[in-house]
């Protein structure tokens, strides 16, 4: 068979387990959950941006998120794409690209589909309700994919030919920047690109190629990046006048928030970050918190405690009521005005801290709960459980949810006008909220539905038996292969790139942990980010062997392994 028309069967055959994929999870539908800060939220921003507005009127929610996944949802939309489909076809693009970026490596057409299979089937793309509610979740994954393919693909090209690295570069630079105003989280990511990066420069330059041409082209990705995040501060400029990707993370917010953080108390305990005691401190010194006081200590804290039957407001709800409280003050209807409010917060009470007023701790600038020494007794062995939980595929025990393609048993929660919303927004047959709407369905129809899904639970358990041992597996191979190259004084291509995929892996659940340790246990959403990075990590160390072996017994082509330092 000649090289291309290996190529029309890689491609054909894709074709074709993406219809296999996409007939599978036919059975999904969208979940209506009428949560003010996750689902609604995305929807009805994305509504505004259809109807030309932005993101529409500004106020405690306008500004909270990512305005990403509003905009892709908006553009499948005007695509005519209901959102489960575009979803499921970004992780399909994200797939393609990757398997496009080890080609100049991997030249049989039955691994590169091989490739491709194993990735488009990784179990957090059809994992319900994850995929079924109108969250981040469903979209995040595939861009941390994408990026690291693209990152793979650069790196793999640079060498021969600067201008075959351009449209990689560009490309890794817009996907990076979509990544970052997707979820906050993404710093988790960098390590991995920095590590990339600097092999895919050294590389080149050792190549032979002009160092002046090498770091323009790598400089690249970093310029798109900032280009998309510059357009995104700039329309939420144009729109409400203060140029910031995302509310939550300007100075000003962060002045008021922290301000709270610091203040100590004797009632200070974990997943509490700001308790009453320490509100009522804040009232005393703070007259600009002062003003919140009648709502986040009456009825809207109350309301928020309701929610979980907490004896206080944990960190999970507390940004949400303190912004609300803020809003029946008065503020959150011009941003500048509100981010002042929020500037005098933080002044105020670090005032009060430097004078000796309130017992303080030293100025934070996150929005992460304060460290306490406690922590540090629990910091080792919940890195280990959660590592455990993400290697193994498996929420569970951890979290209180697990990966599951199952529908049964879900239904959508939320009054007809939401429902008729949803549904117009993407497109997409909503899930029924009563089970007697569901059994109006023609029993074949329902059977065959769950013969599907069964198959899809039957795949996950595959992933979830196999992924933990093939893992270990794939990191002794990878530190072997490692002190093989340091001998021979080289890092071979994708040695290098499985190192920046465990990197991303440690990164992830590192920031999990941070989370799970100080502000609240179920970290699920986080940790899917993780998932799909396990049988890469496990395919690119076997991708890694086969094309030594392949060099080994003189194969040509895979003469491109040399291309290492």
């Amino acid at each position: 068979m000649s090289r291309v028309q290996s190529g029309k069967f890689v491609v054909f055959a894709a074709l074709l387990t993406c219809g296999l994929k996409l007939w599978l999870v036919s059975p999904h539908d969208i979940m209506v959950m009428v949560a003010p800060h996750d689902d609604l939220l995305f929807v009805k921003l994305a509504a505004h941006i259809l109807s030309g507005d932005w993101l529409g009127p500004y106020n405690q929610l306008t500004l909270i998120k990512g305005s990403f996944y509003s905009i892709f949802i908006a553009a499948a939309y005007w695509l005519n794409i209901p959102l489960l489909l575009a979803q499921q076809l970004l992780q399909a693009g994200s797939c393609a690209v990757f398997t496009l970026a080890v080609r100049p490596l991997v030249r049989p057409p039955w691994l590169l589909f091989g490739v491709f299979v194993v990735l488009l089937f990784n179990p957090v793309s059809y994992y319900y309700p994850g995929v079924g509610r109108v969250l981040q979740l469903a979209i995040y994954p595939p861009l941390g994919l994408l990026v690291l393919g693209l990152a793979l693909g650069l790196a793999l090209r640079v060498e021969t030919d600067l201008r075959r690295g351009l449209s990689w570069a560009l490309g890794l630079g817009v996907a990076l920047g979509l990544l970052w105003i997707t979820r906050d989280e993404s710093v988790w990511v960098v390590p991995s690109l920095v590590l990339v990066l600097a092999w895919s420069i050294g590389n080149a330059l050792l190549r032979g190629q002009g160092w002046r041409s090498v770091l323009l082209l790598h400089l690249v990705p970093p310029a798109a990046w900032y280009g998309v995040l510059l357009l995104i501060c700039g329309l939420n400029y144009v729109h409400y006048g203060i140029f910031v990707r995302n509310e939550l993370e300007s100075p000003e917010f962060k002045a008021a928030y922290g301000g709270l953080l610091r203040i100590r108390t004797p009632d200070d305990r974990q997943y509490y970050p700001v308790v009453q005691a320490a509100r009522r401190q804040g009232y005393a010194v703070s007259p600009s918190l002062r003003e919140v006081e009648p709502f986040l200590d009456g009825e809207i804290g109350a309301r928020w405690q309701r929610v979980c039957a907490c004896p206080d407001l944990p960190a999970a709800f507390f940004i949400w009521a303190f912004r609300d409280s803020v809003t029946e003050a008065g503020y959150h209807k011009d941003a500048r005005e509100t981010l002042d409010y929020y500037r005098r917060i933080g002044e105020e009470i670090d005032q009060a801290c430097s004078a000796g007023k309130i017992d303080c701790r030293p100025r934070i600038t996150s929005l992460m709960p304060p460290w306490r020494p406690e922590y540090n007794a629990v910091l080792l062995p919940t890195f280990g459980k959660l590592l455990r939980q993400i290697v193994t595929l498996n929420g569970k025990p951890i979290t209180a949810d697990r990966l599951s393609a199952r529908v049964e048993g879900w239904f959508s929660r939320a009054p007809l006008p939401e429902m008729v919303l949803f549904e117009t927004i993407t497109r997409e047959k909503v899930l029924p909220s009563r089970q007697e709407t569901r059994e109006l369905e023609p029993a074949f129809h329902r059977h065959l539905n769950r013969e599907k899904v069964q198959i899809l639970e039957d795949i996950i358990r595959g992933y979830q038996v196999a992924a933990p041992w093939l893992f270990i597996a794939a990191l002794v191979l990878t530190v072997l292969l490692t002190l093989l190259d340091l001998r021979r004084r080289r890092l071979a291509p994708l040695t290098m790139f499985n190192w920046s995929v465990f990197g991303g892996i440690l990164a992830i659940n590192a920031v999990i942990t941070l989370v799970y340790i100080t502000s609240y246990s179920e970290v699920m959403r986080a940790m899917t980010t993780a998932f799909p990075l396990v049988p890469l990590f496990v395919l690119v160390a076997g991708l890694d062997l086969f094309t030594r072996l392949r060099r080994a017994g003189g194969n040509g082509h895979c003469d491109r392994q040399e291309n290492a330092l």
